[in-house]
């Protein structure tokens, strides 16, 4: 389950964009989470994509660029 971690010294910075299975989408566009470490593979981000947003009628879940970013190194205010 993703918990989110201020004191996290990365962040995934991506563009994604989530269809329901009930009709309707959301997106985002450099949207960022809070990371354990230095990587994260496609299909983790995409669970912690539903997850973050508790996003129960979430259906296929894409994800258009990704990249890692130290806190604060990005254009972030909460940096």
């Amino acid at each position: 389950m993703y918990t989110p971690n201020p004191g996290s010294e990365f962040r995934v910075k991506f563009d994604f964009r989530v269809d329901f299975t009930n009709g309707g989408y959301v997106e985002g566009r450099d949207f960022l989470l809070d990371l354990e470490g230095t990587s994260v593979s496609d299909e983790d981000l995409k669970v912690m994509i539903v997850e973050s947003m508790n996003l129960a009628k979430a259906g296929e879940v894409q994800i258009f660029k990704k990249a890692i970013v130290r806190r604060g190194e990005h254009q972030d205010t909460s940096g």
